[in-house]
């Protein structure tokens, strides 16, 4: 016959795996590819000239995440950003903003347990020792945030057309619940002795 306290982690493990299967589920498992629209701006800059910056072929290629767990988000996305400024020097930075719903942090699990004990007064037996686990699963939930993961910088030179290739940039999402949403951006950062100047594009927002 098992012992009370096996059937304690038996009854234990049951009600931990219970409470944690929404978030640990494994999610769908196929690929999905999405191309969203290019997007260019220019603008009169004070260095002299226009500064122009933008993005194409900008393709999302949603994947199921190698962990195989519910609060992780995988995707590998590619893109052609480009830009550039008439007057002075500066930079072309491209990367996406990742934002998170709800973020899962450290949990715990374990139980507080109540021991019944005594003396029958009618018997003066000790009767057999009464164990009630009373379980608890706690998990830590904050609310998301917006970061930056930025993929390449490249140096602009004035007057040419500078671009960045980028296929196949794995980006990766962890302790996430609910909606994971992403969005490109590429900057042109332009700068002289006098003036700093910049422009940006952004993406259309999607999810994972």
């Amino acid at each position: 016959m098992r012992s009370n306290m096996t059937k304690v982690a038996l009854v234990l493990a049951g009600v931990c795996l219970a409470a944690l299967s929404p978030v640990a589920s494994a999610p769908r498992a196929e690929a999905e590819i999405i191309t969203l629209p290019p997007h260019e701006r220019t603008y009169a800059s004070p260095l002299g000239g226009n500064l122009m910056v933008g993005n194409r072929d900008e393709t999302i290629n949603r994947i199921a995440p190698l962990n195989q767990v519910g609060t992780t988000r995988e995707a590998f996305v590619s893109s052609v950003a480009y830009g550039q400024v008439d007057g002075g020097v500066g930079k072309l930075r491209v990367g996406y903003h990742i934002g998170c719903a709800v973020t899962v942090g450290a949990g715990t699990l374990g139980a507080t347990p109540d021991i019944i004990t005594g003396i029958d007064p009618d018997t003066e037996d000790q009767p057999p020792i009464l164990l009630n686990p009373n379980p608890i699963v706690t998990l830590n939930l904050t609310p998301g945030e917006v970061a930056e993961v930025a993929m390449t910088e490249k140096d602009m030179i004035p007057g040419k057309l500078i671009q960045t290739v980028v296929r196949d940039f794995h980006l990766k999402i962890n302790t996430c619940t609910g909606p994971v949403s992403i969005r490109q951006f590429t900057y042109v950062l332009a700068t002289s002795p006098e003036v700093d100047d910049m422009g940006a594009v952004f993406g259309d927002p999607t999810w994972l």
